[in-house]
């Protein structure tokens, strides 16, 4: 079943840009974006494991990840 993403530009800058979703249309937004892939969710796991035994960095922002 497919779901018309509705979703409306807030602010646009040249770094970022802004949406608005409904509740309604929340869901499938996340299933578009992947949120549900079983890949994601283990990661999500993962990382929740991690911070409980206080396995964490701190980042100045999540861009370092990519570096």
């Amino acid at each position: 079943m497919s779901s018309k993403l509705n979703a409306t530009i807030t602010k646009e800058t040249p770094k970022s840009i802004h949406l608005e979703i409904n509740k309604e249309t929340f869901e499938a937004f996340c299933d578009a974006a992947g949120l549900y892939r079983a890949e994601f969710l283990k990661l999500l796991d993962q990382s929740e494991e991690d911070h409980k035994k206080v396995r964490t960095t701190k980042r100045k922002s999540l861009s370092e990840l990519l570096d």
